[in-house]
């Protein structure tokens, strides 16, 4: 649903460059804002809701769900240390974020509630265009006419991403990569036609909630529902594919994982600490101005 995206923008903002990591957090809510505005084109009314809304999820993700992260970073740091990592711990991981995501669409689900019934007809028009154009975008990104093309792309986001945390790796494992990969085909036809059901749900949902007759219970249910949609499609073959794919990714991971030198696993300890120790301080300033609140509230 789009309003997942609004999370993992800004996680994935933060974790793209240690160095922005509290410039790009501090301004979280402008950037996800700006970012919505490209899909839906606010009122100025709309935005009255809007901003206040952003700025106090900000706060309750700064308070409440950094100090989670933050031990999640302190145990995958812990766990590269380690000889070899099993594909149960890298999954964890994965199972610990997909938790959080959902705790963070649970937070914008009044802001939605209180959005959605002001959207217009334009507005709606609008988003359908725009999701459409990201549809097609990440078709021509990802689905691939042969297989081997598929492999290659696969293949270089992977070893990308590989590079940022273990630091240059070798040619025998990239190799390795390339072989586990191939032994393990994506399905990218089922993941475009996942891409498009979503689509439509959020559409249709949006065009729901502006029912006069829904009161502000139905609203939320009708939002929980498409969130658990997300969690579980109802496609059963992209379910049954994607929970494959995790598992597959989380094999793959534990092989480098366990081809990683010695100086290859520290860089990989001292990339997790970076952002450990700037997301511990955005924590602890976060608890420093709520006791300052309190205290200054209190007078």
């Amino acid at each position: 649903m789009l309003w997942t995206r609004i999370g993992i923008v800004a996680f994935c903002c933060l974790l793209g460059s240690c160095s922005l990591v509290s410039t790009v957090y501090q301004n979280a809510p402008d950037m996800m804002r700006w970012w919505l505005e490209g899909y839906f084109v606010f009122t100025n009314a709309q935005q009255t809701v809007l901003t206040p809304a952003l700025h106090q999820v900000h706060a309750w993700h700064r308070q409440q769900q950094l100090p989670l992260l933050v031990n999640q970073l302190k145990t995958l740091q812990q766990a590269v240390t380690q000889d070899s990592m099993t594909p149960a711990q890298a999954c964890q991981t994965v199972d610990a974020m997909k938790a959080q995501f959902y705790q963070l669409q649970s937070a914008f689900i009044p802001t939605i509630i209180e959005i959605a019934p002001s959207l217009s007809d334009t507005q709606l028009d609008y988003l359908h265009s725009k999701l459409d154009k990201r549809a097609q975008k990440w078709k021509s990104e990802w689905w691939q006419e042969s297989k081997e093309a598929q492999i290659e792309t696969r293949l270089e986001r992977f070893v990308d991403y590989a590079e940022k945390v273990y630091g240059k790796l070798s040619r025998q494992q990239i190799i390795l990569i390339e072989q586990h990969l191939t032994q393990h085909p994506s399905h990218p036809e089922l993941m475009y036609a996942e891409i498009l059901r979503r689509n439509q749900d959020v559409e249709t949902i949006l065009r729901a909630l502006r029912d006069p007759s829904f009161n502000k219970a139905q609203q939320q249910t009708l939002i929980e529902d498409g969130f658990a949609r997300l969690q579980h499609s109802p496609n059963e073959a992209f379910q049954k594919y994607v929970t494959q794919s995790t598992l597959d990714s989380c094999e793959t991971i534990s092989m480098l994982h366990a081809s990683t030198t010695d100086q290859q696993k520290k860089h990989a300890v001292d990339w997790f600490e970076r952002y450990i120790q700037q997301f511990s301080a955005l924590s602890k300033s976060a608890k420093q101005t709520s006791a300052s609140s309190i205290i200054f509230n209190s007078i």
